[in-house]
């Protein structure tokens, strides 16, 4: 088997335009979500916490399934690309259905629609994501091809977090309503979901694939698949602390913008889109960097960077607004690293179970890395509904109407519960032990078996 040669410029582009539909699922879904729920809905932070929790955690569930199931799927267009296809036209409608639920229904009938709608497009982003998401395994087998196309990807997911971020706020200000307003920004974003998640689908019609399809299916041996490879379990706990910080300052980013730094929701956009915009820019360095300095280090640097930019957040004042601006843009540059760094290290681990196995279960392995970032996510996000319940913020009302310790209480949701977050996945990455030789080693082995069993 010889080494593969580098992906064509236009499937690697053409593969991350697909993650765009992903970025605009995730970003609005962790930063306006509870606030279209609180203030658009009119429901209970609590209420809207436990709402929006059912169908996430069934989500993350869903998506080692769904890994599975791709990884067995027998297609023309391949393992995965069928789920493109089918996928990204489901995750637009489904997106649009969740701002369409009536505010002036009943509570109870507003919540059963809320969840019933965000189910269905939690399935939907499960459908598209996780095999998506696999074909960067599939795609190559070089390490650090691997780091180069990861980087295509986040840089296409920073650039759709900055649309979605900046974007959001301005369109649903824009109607008579905020209700109004979210309902055309559902419409809007539907529509980008799908026509983005369709051109991945057509630019990777001539793609690579490597594929060796599993002949049958064993729960026991999908789970020692993740638990017995020792990397990618390391891998996996870092990543569910970094995801558990980024649900919960995510979520409360917007609430801190507005209630403590008093800056009025229509102005939110810059302040929500400016640490995507510099993980935009920055991105393409880290890449550059990461290829000097290997993936580990690169990793361990952007944590300890956005861990750091949490500590001025805790003694800023309202009107000390171009400060936040600077420690989201300081933060963003780490934000970049931490993204970019573990997404081109789990692929890496594909190969290590494969020695093991004798299989390659990319379905397996990116379907129990999309459950680890989602219900890191999504925890992280319903200890802030839970946490504004107890501080007793009070829903829909200007900060001068909020007691004084729930303005406190925002402060210390948005920094200090992420910091000691960023801490504990620090100190979970520090055992991981794929390095750039070691890989190279696993991938030599492999080799040496193919050419053997030809023999």
């Amino acid at each position: 088997m010889s080494e593969p040669s580098r992906l064509p410029f236009s499937v690697k582009l053409g593969w991350a335009i697909g993650e765009l539909a992903i970025a605009a699922f995730v970003v609005l879904q962790m930063a306006f979500m509870l606030f279209y729920c609180t203030e658009a809905l009119n429901i209970p932070p609590a209420i809207a916490g436990f709402a929006l929790l059912l169908p996430r955690l069934l989500d993350a569930f869903a998506d080692p399934v769904m890994g599975a199931i791709s990884d067995r799927t027998q297609s023309k267009l391949g393992r995965r690309r069928l789920y493109l296809l089918f996928g990204a036209p489901a995750l637009g409608l489904t997106f649009a259905l969740v701002f369409f639920v009536p505010a002036d229904a009943p509570l109870a009938l507003r919540v059963g629609l809320l969840v019933t709608a965000f189910m269905a497009s939690n399935l939907a982003v499960t459908m598209y994501e996780v095999p998506y998401s696999a074909m960067a395994a599939e795609m190559t087998s070089s390490y650090k091809e691997r780091t180069t196309l990861t980087g295509y990807k986040m840089f296409a997911a920073r650039l759709g977090g900055v649309i979605s971020a900046f974007a959001a706020p301005l369109i649903f200000g824009s109607q008579a309503t905020i209700t109004e307003g979210f309902r055309l920004l559902g419409i809007s974003v539907g529509a980008f979901m799908v026509v983005t998640g369709l051109w991945a689908f057509f630019a990777t019609a001539n793609a690579p694939r490597i594929e060796k399809t599993p002949e049958r299916f064993s729960l026991r041996e999908e789970i020692a698949a993740i638990v017995e490879n020792r990397s990618f379990r390391t891998l996996w706990v870092a990543f569910l602390m970094q995801n558990l910080a980024i649900g919960a300052s995510a979520t409360a980013l917007i609430y801190f913008v507005t209630q403590v730094m008093r800056i009025s929701p229509q102005h939110a956009g810059l302040f929500m889109a400016s640490g995507a915009l510099t993980a935009l820019i920055a991105t393409p360095i880290w890449v550059a960097i990461g290829r000097r300095i290997g993936k580990q280090r690169g990793y361990f640097i952007g944590l300890a960077l956005v861990a750091a930019m949490t500590i001025p957040i805790l003694m800023m004042a309202p009107g000390q607004s171009m400060i936040l601006l600077a420690v989201l843009v300081i933060a963003g540059i780490g934000d970049a690293a931490t993204q970019l760094f573990p997404n081109a290290m789990a692929p890496d681990t594909v190969e290590v179970d494969e020695i093991k196995s004798g299989l390659r279960r990319e379905g397996a392995i990116f379907g129990a890395w999309g459950f680890c970032r989602k219900l890191g996510m999504t925890a992280g996000a319903f200890l802030v509904s839970l946490a504004l319940a107890a501080i007793h913020f009070v829903p829909g009302s200007p900060p001068h109407a909020q007691p004084s310790e729930a303005l406190t209480g925002i402060r210390l949701i948005y920094a200090a519960l992420p910091l000691g977050l960023w801490l504990a996945a620090m100190l979970a990455f520090s055992r991981y032990d794929l390095t750039e030789a070691r890989f190279e080693a696993i991938k030599a082995q492999i080799r040496l078996k193919a050419s053997q069993q030809t023999e």
